[in-house]
């Protein structure tokens, strides 16, 4: 199937192209361990990267444009400082002196619109440019050395969980139905435009997702 062709499989009346999974890390950046005086935060951890699973599929509009929903999740433990109104990266080895501390499992969902060009030149290959909206939340799945986990899950609230985000992709066509590739993707916490504290900057947070993916076409257009 090219790009251009009508996949026999539909969702909400749009045909479905691609399947795809994606095994990606993401880096977290943490803009919250030093005070505005210099001090180091207890507790608080350098920007950590996690190991993320998600799967997702393509709604073809036209030739080039196309919506890819997709869900994808990771494993984080935070801390939700006591002597700051903040909740931070941290280690399961974090005691609970600094406040509770939980860990977490993201689960994100994610809804870029994609643009995809094949020039000539490139042979099998596609490349691809989106811009979207994830919902990012932070689940905490249980507290950690006798902590409580609520403090933790309460900080997400108050949107904390709203990132627009923006990618680039690279993905070439091995067989007729298979794709493997690379991308990456900027969240972008947008939520720090109302709930910023002083002591951090705007991209406290940020979160970059990057790696590899396979994509799997549905129908060849020949088959």
């Amino acid at each position: 199937m090219t790009p251009g062709e009508i996949s026999a499989q539909t969702l909400f009346g749009l045909p479905i192209s691609r399947l795809f999974a994606t095994a990606m890390p993401v880096w977290m950046y943490n803009g919250f361990t030093e005070t505005a005086d210099g001090d180091p935060v207890q507790g608080s951890e350098v920007s950590p990267i996690r190991m993320s699973f998600g799967a997702g599929l393509e709604l073809r509009f036209t030739e080039r444009m196309s919506l890819q929903p997709q869900g994808w999740l990771f494993m984080q433990e935070y801390a939700a400082l006591l002597e700051y109104n903040k909740t931070v990266p941290t280690q399961i080895e974090t005691g609970n002196y600094v406040g509770d501390v939980a860990n977490t499992l993201g689960l994100a969902v994610s809804v870029p619109w994609v643009y995809t060009v094949s020039p000539e030149w490139a042979g099998n290959w596609e490349f691809h440019g989106s811009l979207g909206l994830s919902l990012i939340y932070r689940i905490p799945i249980g507290g950690i050395d006798g902590s409580d986990a609520g403090p933790v899950g309460r900080y997400w609230i108050a949107g904390r969980f709203i990132y627009p985000d923006m990618g680039l992709a690279a993905d070439y066509r091995i067989t007729d139905r298979i794709q493997a590739g690379a991308g990456i993707t900027w969240h972008i916490p947008v939520y720090n435009l109302w709930s910023q504290t002083e002591e951090t900057p705007f991209l406290d947070e940020t979160m970059l997702r990057y790696g590899l993916r396979v994509r799997w076409y549905t129908n060849t257009g020949d088959s």
